[in-house]
């Protein structure tokens, strides 16, 4: 690691002292999450009870040059509080081609800069936090009724006690008027370790269709009904043979006004993670491992439903701040959640006397859709 820092270190300075001929450009920003999460899930089936509790900085520079050109190094400092005085450390190194149109990364980069909306049974609060980081490609394409967006995510190396993992995901939407409709797509290949045989095909696609009611009631800074079908493909090469296919229908609507939200997701069908413990002999339990989403759609009693009532502010400096109240009901009993944010983006473009031109800025949250309450502009 001391080699890492003498290098990002030197990377720069050397930026720092680069002219600002023929369109090159030092770029920084440094991004502070702070998150307190208390979980307390004793009555249910699905999930335990556990607290997440921590902070991370990711402090990057790099060099920008062309139109939307820039390539990016920096590192990914967090510390989960309550473990050790120790910071977990991982670098991050990018290039990124953005302009009014299209966003392409290349490299590992935060999870972040993903413009989808992706729903929690793809990806739990636990991903979004612990695994902050992408490692391989993405790309999207933005235009004025909707995106679409293609990533492929390598995260595990075959080796000694580590199994061979990637995913490949995508996410869609189409907006007509007061109407939309979308998609989220993932395909997870989890194959076998030096010392355990075997290979886990997990793919999960989830169609939907909604209406945004803020075009007839535009006082709400969110108002929506959608209704969507969550269906999954997967099958245990080694000890099944066969894909299994389960599946339901998930029913979301929102509502906010003056920081004041609630969301409420219902899911109705069957556990969308058979594997998640052992069901035939000598089957591994995959575990988390196998289903990035959250615990709860491991429902046997056909029913998940998630209520989040929050307050969140933004304020004039850029500093976001969020504390919520969310509830879960997995057919077995209930489960609270008590959450806290404080996110810090800073960037070069806040101290600029003069803005540079619009692409080679970060992409503000207006320009997403219908953003997940935890996700910010970069």
């Amino acid at each position: 690691m001391k080699a890492l820092r003498v290098a990002v270190a030197a990377v720069a300075a050397w930026l720092w002292l680069v002219p600002d001929a023929a369109g090159q450009q030092f770029l920084w920003n440094a991004d502070f999450d702070f998150r307190f999460d208390n979980r307390e899930y004793d009555a249910m089936a699905t999930a335990r009870s556990e607290t997440i509790f921590g902070v991370r900085l990711t402090p990057e520079v790099g060099l920008g040059w062309g139109r939307g050109n820039a390539v990016m190094v920096g590192l990914d400092l967090f510390s989960d509080f309550g473990t050790t005085t120790d910071i977990s450390r991982q670098m991050i190194v990018y290039y990124r081609y953005r302009d009014d149109r299209f966003d392409v990364h290349f490299g590992r980069f935060p999870r972040r800069h993903l413009m989808g909306d992706y729903e929690k049974a793809f990806f739990s609060d636990w991903i979004d936090f612990y695994d902050s980081n992408i490692d391989g490609l993405m790309a999207n394409w933005r235009g004025r009724h909707g995106y679409v967006e293609l990533a492929f995510d390598w995260n595990g190396k075959i080796g000694a006690g580590q199994r061979e993992k990637f995913m490949i995901f995508s996410s869609g939407r189409l907006n007509y008027g007061a109407f939309y409709g979308g998609y989220n797509a993932n395909m997870y290949h989890y194959s076998c370790s030096l010392e355990e045989p075997g290979v886990v095909d997990n793919i999960l696609i989830y169609p939907f269709a909604g209406a945004d009611f803020r075009t007839v009631l535009p006082a709400f800074s969110k108002l929506f009904l959608q209704v969507g079908w969550l269906q999954s493909f997967q099958r245990d090469r080694l000890y099944v043979g066969r894909f299994v296919n389960p599946g339901g229908m998930q029913i979301e609507l929102g509502i906010e006004r003056w920081g004041f939200g609630i969301d409420n997701t219902l899911y109705l069908g069957s556990g969308l993670m058979p594997y998640y413990d052992s069901v035939v002999e000598g089957q591994p339990a995959y575990g988390a491992e196998l289903y990035p989403g959250e615990f709860f759609y491991r429902t046997t009693a056909g029913v998940y439903n998630r209520l989040e009532i929050y307050w969140r502010h933004c304020f004039p400096s850029g500093v976001a701040f969020k504390v919520a109240s969310v509830h879960h009901y997995d057919g077995h009993g209930w489960g609270w959640q008590q959450r806290i944010e404080l996110q810090v983006p800073l960037s070069d473009k806040m101290f600029r006397k003069h803005p540079r031109p619009k692409d080679e800025t970060a992409r503000p949250a207006a320009d997403r859709p219908r953003a997940k309450a935890a996700r910010r502009a970069e």
